[in-house]
């Protein structure tokens, strides 16, 4: 079990920072070669998880800023005109 496994209590919200830490160490822990077999697929299937923590966190994160342009959008065409602005027609 990896240190950040061991300091989050079980199904406590793990960050995108964090998730990419532990998945960074069990990386690091296969390709070591010193992983035992043992917890070879627990090790994979906790990758798993965390990738797909991470993928779902970029898709929220890229849903939101889509929100937010699209308003700043929305904003810019319902602002009314100037109408002491020379270059408006």
């Amino acid at each position: 079990m990896s240190p950040a496994e061991r300091e989050q209590p079980p199904g406590a919200a793990v960050g995108y920072g964090e998730a990419m830490t532990e998945l960074e160490t069990i990386l690091d822990e296969l390709e070591s070669d010193q992983l035992d077999v043992d917890v070879l697929a627990e090790r994979v299937r906790r990758a798993s998880e965390l990738l797909t923590l991470c993928r779902d966190r970029i898709s929220r994160a890229q849903s939101d800023v889509d929100q937010i342009v699209a308003d700043l959008d929305d904003f810019e065409v319902e602002a009314p005109e100037d109408p002491d602005d020379d270059d408006a027609f």
